[in-house]
């Protein structure tokens, strides 16, 4: 999905937002409350591979030098299974409640398929994953979406990364 048409979308998107932590009650609004907004749309929040990059996250941006920007979840669950995910892997942070997948899809967020579940790469993270100490859990929300990462800069929209796999992750080190 091009930059523009996602910019057009967010400028039009008026909706509410149910979440916790979050500057705004409007996506305009939070995208726009921090001079950078790191807005990041996760699996469900049983996946093991959520939970991993979630934690992957947290660590990221603890060892973040300076400016670090403002880090927004959006998950496919409850906010209540937010609530208590949450609580577990980044106590306090940002996130918004999207079961009926209205943001997922105006980001065009990509959705899981069969080959993209049964490749290799997926099979190396689960188990690095498993070490680690993750577990997977039933979904409780839509299996399929995949993540998808967005940096905003006083509210335009200035870089993308959709996952094509379960395992994807974006080199974060770009961002610094």
């Amino acid at each position: 999905m091009s930059v523009a048409l996602i910019q057009q979308a967010v400028d039009a998107y008026e909706d509410p937002l149910i979440g916790e932590n979050l500057p705004a009650s409007t996506l305009q609004g939070v995208l726009s409350a921090y001079p950078v907004v790191w807005l990041q749309f996760l699996r469900h929040l049983g996946c093991i591979y959520c939970k991993g990059l979630v934690i992957d996250i947290r660590d990221f941006l603890a060892r973040w030098t300076d400016r670090a920007p403002f880090l927004v979840f959006v998950h496919p669950n409850t906010l209540e299974e937010g609530r208590r995910f949450f609580e577990v892997h980044y106590p306090g942070a940002a996130h918004i409640a999207d079961p009926a997948l209205r943001l997922y899809r105006l980001f065009g967020v990509r959705r899981a398929s069969f080959l993209s579940e049964v490749h290799p790469r997926n099979l190396l993270r689960w188990l690095t994953l498993l070490k680690r100490g993750f577990t997977n859990e039933k979904p409780t929300a839509d299996p399929w979406v995949l993540h998808a990462t967005f940096l905003f800069r006083e509210g335009n929209l200035i870089w993308s990364y959709y996952a094509r796999r379960l395992s994807d992750v974006p080199t974060w080190r770009r961002l610094l």
